[in-house]
């Protein structure tokens, strides 16, 4: 057995390559026939379609509803506030000053010439300027990705936290996650997808953390992806739980629609090809339950 201190198993392989592990090909298939409502951690955009969009998709052709915890924006985002308010223009005149004496208002005529002064000097309203809003490209792109993957409907929850950073934010992602499973209406119906606690990347555990812990005080199944785990684990690490791995198989179909969502997000396409079997857009999803 391997030694559990020993990490140099996270060491990708020369060049980043794999041949594809037969170890997959026997899983046993992920079910998850009761749940009606998943809820996904996702520390950065595209996370979640990237190493479960399959899953996804067949939740949603169940009609199960999916409620996605975005985490952070993703490098180098951040909320633009608005430039500021827009100052009303100076009138070009300034309003003369109207007197009115008591003699006027006898006079038929004086009245109506008065009555056309005072109209005249008020002030006119003015249209509220247009306010041009940002365009949210990330929110576009994922729009984008989800239609691609054929999900039609995602509530997603954004918390803006930073990115590289979740690993002192914990408490905020517990929080997040408790404020929804907490009140969920059908507990026995819902499960949590989020990452490994021991992907090897700080957010991604960070973010696995924090369901786990929501997940073991609510007493809600969670199901954990896969993602930097593929670079440097292999089928023989100890130090990744396989005896608790299931499959989910993709078809053609569904791998296709996956590759589509990934060029949403302006990538290349094929990109998640260059990826160890069992890893987005490949012929099976593998998770730990």
């Amino acid at each position: 057995m391997a030694d559990p201190g020993d990490l140099s198993g996270r060491i990708p392989a020369p060049g980043g390559a794999r041949p594809p592990w037969r170890e997959l090909e026997v899983l046993r298939p992920l079910t998850l026939r009761e749940c009606r409502r998943l809820v996904v951690v996702a520390p950065h955009p595209r996370d979640e379609i990237r190493a479960a969009g399959g899953l996804l998709r067949r939740l949603a052709a169940r009609h199960a509803s999916v409620d996605v915890l975005a985490l952070t924006d993703g490098p180098g985002r951040t909320c633009t506030p608005p430039e500021g308010l827009a100052v009303p223009r100076e009138r070009e005149r300034p309003l003369a000053d109207l007197v009115v004496r008591p003699g006027d208002l006898a006079d038929p005529d004086t009245l109506a010439s008065v009555l056309a002064r005072l109209e005249g000097a008020e002030e006119p309203e003015e249209e509220a300027p247009a306010v041009d809003h940002p365009v949210d490209h990330g929110e576009a792109e994922l729009a984008a990705a989800y239609e691609a993957l054929g999900v039609v409907e995602v509530r997603r929850h954004r918390l803006g936290l930073p990115d590289a950073g979740l690993s002192g934010c914990e408490a905020d992602v517990v929080a997040a996650l408790s404020e929804i499973v907490g009140f969920a209406d059908d507990p026995h119906g819902l499960c949590v997808l989020a990452p490994w606690s021991g992907d090897g990347d700080d957010d991604h555990e960070a973010a696995g953390r924090a369901a786990e812990t929501v997940c073991a005080a609510y007493r809600v199944r969670l199901v954990r992806w896969l993602d930097q785990a593929w670079s440097w684990a292999g089928p023989e690490s100890a130090e990744v739980p396989w005896r608790r791995a299931r499959q989910l198989a993709l078809s053609e179909t569904v791998q296709a629609r996956k590759l589509a969502a990934s060029a949403a997000f302006g990538g290349r396409p094929g990109r998640d090809r260059e990826l160890p079997d069992g890893s987005a857009p490949g012929p099976r999803e593998v998770f730990l339950v």
